[in-house]
């Protein structure tokens, strides 16, 4: 039974594995597919944010484009730029507040543009710095040189260098982004001079391009690495990179190598989806990162909570199968086993009733149908028994040994009287009786058994004579079409025989009659003999129900089959709707009536 069980447990396990499984496989291709979709829609959506970036930037530089074209012809900068500074240094100062609080002011409030940091004017070598009046000329010339700002090439084109320290000022905001600065230059044209004796200077704060970026970035999750062409920084989200000056190695080269606008590229051992985009104005390059991890967290995150989840609800059904098998299939499998015993013979295959309420009364109802089913196989075995026994009675009391006793005297005494021919019918009547005791089974014809009556009474009437009279009365059946027990009518005749004349000065009618009434045949037993007090009636009734044996000095003549012999039968083979009973007065004679089940045929 614990390896049957164990079998089962597994099974329900396996089934309950099953239905993950597949389960679990749908959910993760699911899953494949939506991450699919959502890195090519994180992938369309970061190009569209490099576009917008360098569209921005572009925007922006436009912006610093139409500063310079404003003031490369206007007429009172070129006044003060035309003014010699060289023995007034106040002045130039001055020159230069002015500059700022009445033209670029004004300038600057109107078109939200960026100022000129500073004006190089080449042929004096003189530079107004409007950031810092009090830069040192010598210093702002030299680095500017290094710029290259005055090469020849240059002249008319606005040129961007990379990010770098701010030298139009000194002062510091100990920020990289503040600190730090994009410096743009353009050498103006001046029709008054026919040439090019200015250069435009901008100083473009870090921190304002990436003002222009910086929600994008954050939106997106994305570092940002606007470069020249050359793969020098012009602005980033990277902090670290900002401070340094200049991109990562691995960006740089991950930006030579880019084919298309969109790609995944692997920095720093991470892998990264990449768009970018070129700005036609400035020629930079805007490079978006975002890491693939960090584009699918979400929806693994969702898809490891969704497996938790189903993991928890296995381990939850996985248990839950253990508690209702233990709580219900174990007593269910011990009730089963009990089941095979009792299949194979053993009706005290009881089994404990435990587990819950339903299950109890599940192996009580099996305990008390077992115990039915036991005591009704012993009592159909008993009534088996029992009926063998009657029918061997019957067998064994065919010939009544009294009764063969009297018949012989009677031929014996008939032998006396040779030449009498009722001595031959004698001996026929006993050959007929003989032969019908002993033909047909249980079942015979009622003619049959009425024949049986009449021989014996043939045979009677040989010794009695006159004194006993005999006659049979059909009520609406036909004797030839109905069947009875056999051997319940000649015993009944027989004891009217006996006990009805002892001690009657009349003649002893008997008789027998028949109805169909109903499913039943009624067969009655009619005498007019001495008939019987209550007390000895009852003692009958007793007799007929419980089979007690005569008491001493009874009367013993009787056929040895009896009463109690024939209501037995007919409770065994006709039905318990069969009966027998027993009516008598003292002085008026005794009725005995039989009913049982109608057999036509």
């Amino acid at each position: 039974m614990k390896a049957g069980g164990s079998t089962l447990r597994r099974r329900m396990l396996m089934a309950l594995v099953t239905c993950f499984v597949p389960m679990l496989v749908i959910i993760s291709l699911l899953f494949a597919r939506t991450i699919r979709v959502q890195q090519d829609a994180d992938a369309e959506a970061l190009r569209f944010a490099a576009q917008d970036i360098s569209t921005t930037l572009d925007h922006f530089a436009d912006g610093i484009y139409s500063v310079s074209d404003a003031f490369s012809t206007d007429e009172r900068l070129l006044e003060i730029l035309d003014r010699d500074y060289s023995a007034d240094p106040i002045a130039k100062q001055y020159a230069i507040i002015h500059t700022n609080n009445a033209l670029f002011e004004s300038y600057s409030r109107l078109v939200q543009q960026e100022r000129i940091g500073a004006i190089y004017l080449v042929g004096r070598r003189d530079v107004l710095d409007f950031q810092d009046p009090n830069q040192v000329t010598t210093l702002l010339i030299k680095k500017l040189e290094e710029l290259d700002v005055n090469n020849p090439e240059k002249l008319g084109k606005f040129y961007f260098y990379p990010l770098q320290e701010n030298f139009l000022r000194t002062e510091t905001y100990g920020d990289p982004r503040q600190d730090l600065a994009v410096i743009g230059s353009r050498r103006v044209y001046s029709a008054l001079k026919s040439g090019y004796p200015y250069v435009h200077i901008f100083a473009v704060k870090e921190q304002s391009l990436y003002e222009l970026y910086e929600l994008q970035a954050k939106r997106l999750g994305a570092e940002v690495y606007v470069l020249t062409g050359d793969g020098e920084l012009i602005s980033s989200s990277n902090e670290e990179a900002v401070a340094a000056c200049q991109a990562p190695a691995e960006v740089v080269e991950a930006a030579a190598g880019l084919q298309e606008d969109s790609a995944t590229v692997r920095v720093g051992g991470v892998l990264y989806n990449v768009a970018t985009a070129v700005g036609e104005s400035t020629g930079w390059r805007v490079l978006l990162l975002v890491p693939v991890e960090q584009i699918t967290a979400v929806t693994y995150s969702l898809y490891v909570q969704i497996i938790g989840v189903l993991l928890g609800c296995l381990l939850v059904f996985a248990v839950l199968i253990v508690y209702l098998y233990r709580r219900f299939m174990m007593p269910l499998a011990q009730l089963e086993q009990a089941m095979r015993r009792v299949d194979a013979g053993d009706l005290y295959a009881h089994v404990k009733p435990h587990g819950p309420a339903e299950v109890v009364q599940m192996m009580e109802g099996y305990n008390a149908m077992l115990d039915s089913l036991r005591l009704g196989i012993e009592q159909k075995m008993r009534m088996q028994r029992r009926r063998q026994d009657l029918e061997m009675q019957v067998l064994m009391s065919q010939i009544n040994p009294h009764f063969l006793y009297n018949t012989l005297e009677s031929i014996v005494w008939k032998a006396g009287e040779a030449g009498r021919p009722d001595i031959g019918k004698l001996a026929s009547s006993l050959g007929k009786l003989y032969r019908l005791s002993i033909s047909g089974g249980l079942f015979v014809p009622l003619r049959q058994e009425l024949e049986h009556v009449q021989m014996y009474m043939n045979i009677q009437r040989s010794r009695y004579g006159n004194k006993v009279d005999y006659e049979v009365r059909m009520h609406g059946c036909d004797p030839e079409h109905v069947e009875v027990l056999k051997l319940i009518l000649q015993p009944i005749v027989e004891n009217s025989l006996l006990y009805g004349m002892e001690g009657l000065d009349h003649t002893l009618r008997i008789r027998v009659a028949a109805w169909h009434r109903g499913d039943n045949l009624v067969l009655t037993v009619t005498d007019n003999g001495v008939g019987m007090d209550a007390a000895a009636l009852e003692a009958l009734r007793q007799q007929i129900l419980h089979g007690r044996k005569p008491q001493a000095g009874a009367n013993h003549r009787s056929t040895g089959i009896g009463l109690h012999n024939i209501s037995a039968r007919l409770r065994l083979y006709a039905g318990s709707s069969s009966c027998l009973r027993v009516q008598s007065k003292p002085g008026l004679g005794t009725r005995v009536e039989l009913i049982l089940p109608w057999r036509g045929f």
